[in-house]
C-alpha cells in the first residue's frame, strides 16, 4: 500500500511539472511574441521618423513655394477679376438696346462662367499650354452663333425626347450649353457688327494692367515651377517616393502644375494686334473674358 501511495505521488508530481513546464513554455513564447511586437513597432516608429526626417526639407520647400505662388495668384487674381467685369461694361456700351434685359453685361458674365465650369476638371491636372490653345478656340465663333440661331428655329418641340451621350469634354460642354449660345446669340443680336472692332479695342485696354503684371511676375512662377521641379528629380534618387507620402506628394504636384498652368494664363497671340481691325471683336472679348476670369478664380479651380 506504501508503494502504490509513493507512486501516486510520484504520478501527480509529474503532471504537476508538466503543467509548470507547458506554463513556463507558454509564459515564453509569450514573452518572446510580446518583444517582437515591441521590436516591430520600434522599428516602424523609426522609421516613421526617418522618414519624417527625410521629408521635411519638402514640406519647407512646398510651404515656401506656395505662399510664394499664393502673392502672385492674389494680385494676379485681382486685376484679371477686374478686367473681366469692365469687359462686360463695355458690352453695355455698345448695346443698342439698352434698356432691355437682360443686361449684356450679364449675358457676358454667363458665358464666360460657362466657359470657366466646362474646363473646372481640366484644370486640375491638364497643361497650361494645351488648355490656352484650346480655349483660343472661342475667337471663332461667330458662324457657330448664327448656325445655332438657325438650328434653334428649326427644332422640334418633340427634340427633348431624342436620348444624347453626355457631353465629355469642355469643348463638348460648351458646345451643349443653351445658356452659353443664347447669351452669345444676344449679345450678336444687340451690338452692331461695325462697332465690334471698338468693342475689342476697349477690351485690350481692360486688359493691359493684368498683361503687364502678368509679364513681370512670369519669371518668378518659372523660378517657383524650377524649384519644384528640382526637387523631384532629387526625390528619384532617394529611397521613397515624395507621391507616397500622404498629404505631401498630392499637394506637391498639384501645386507645381498649378503654376505651370498660371504662367500660361496670358495672351501671346493678341502681341501686335492693337494695329489690326478685329471684326470679330465679341469674340474675341469673349475669348479673352473668359481666361482673365479663369484666372481670377485659382482658388476654385478643381471645386465645381
Amino acid at each position: 500500500m506504501e508503494v502504490e501511495t509513493s507512486d501516486l505521488i510520484a504520478i501527480c508530481s509529474l503532471v504537476i511539472a508538466f503543467f509548470a513546464y507547458m506554463h513556463t513554455v507558454k509564459s515564453s513564447q509569450s514573452t518572446s511574441t510580446q518583444i517582437q511586437k515591441i521590436s516591430e513597432e520600434h522599428l516602424k516608429l523609426s522609421s516613421n521618423v526617418a522618414l519624417t526626417e527625410a521629408t521635411q526639407k519638402y514640406v519647407l520647400l512646398l510651404s515656401d513655394v506656395n505662399h510664394q505662388f499664393e502673392l502672385i495668384t492674389k494680385e494676379l487674381a485681382y486685376q484679371a477679376l477686374v478686367a473681366s467685369r469692365c469687359i462686360g461694361v463695355s458690352f453695355d456700351k455698345y448695346d443698342t438696346e439698352k434698356n432691355s434685359h437682360p443686361y449684356l453685361r450679364h449675358c457676358f458674365h454667363k458665358a464666360i462662367t460657362l466657359v470657366r465650369e466646362a474646363y473646372d476638371h481640366e484644370l486640375t491636372y491638364q497643361t497650361g499650354l494645351n488648355l490656352t490653345d484650346r480655349i483660343r478656340s472661342l475667337k471663332y465663333i461667330k458662324d457657330d452663333v448664327h448656325q445655332y440661331e438657325k438650328l434653334s428655329s428649326e427644332k422640334s418641340i418633340f427634340s427633348f425626347l431624342k436620348k444624347e451621350r453626355p457631353p465629355q469634354t469642355p469643348e463638348e460642354k460648351i458646345n451643349s450649353s443653351t445658356v452659353f449660345w443664347d447669351s452669345a446669340k444676344e449679345i450678336y443680336t444687340r451690338i452692331s457688327g461695325n462697332e465690334e472692332a471698338k468693342l475689342f479695342n476697349e477690351t485690350l485696354g481692360h486688359l493691359d494692367e493684368y498683361r503687364k503684371l502678368h509679364e513681370s511676375k512670369r519669371e518668378q512662377l518659372q523660378k517657383l515651377e524650377e524649384r519644384l521641379e528640382a526637387a523631384i528629380k532629387e526625390n528619384a534618387l532617394e529611397m521613397f517616393d515624395i507621391r507616397d507620402i500622404p498629404n505631401l506628394g498630392q499637394k506637391f504636384y498639384r501645386v507645381k502644375s498649378d503654376i505651370g498652368r498660371y504662367r500660361e494664363l496670358h495672351f501671346p497671340d493678341f502681341h501686335g494686334i492693337e494695329s489690326v481691325q478685329v471684326s470679330d471683336g465679341i469674340a474675341y472679348s469673349i475669348y479673352a473674358g473668359s481666361v482673365v476670369f479663369i484666372a481670377s478664380q485659382h482658388f476654385m479651380w478643381g471645386k465645381i
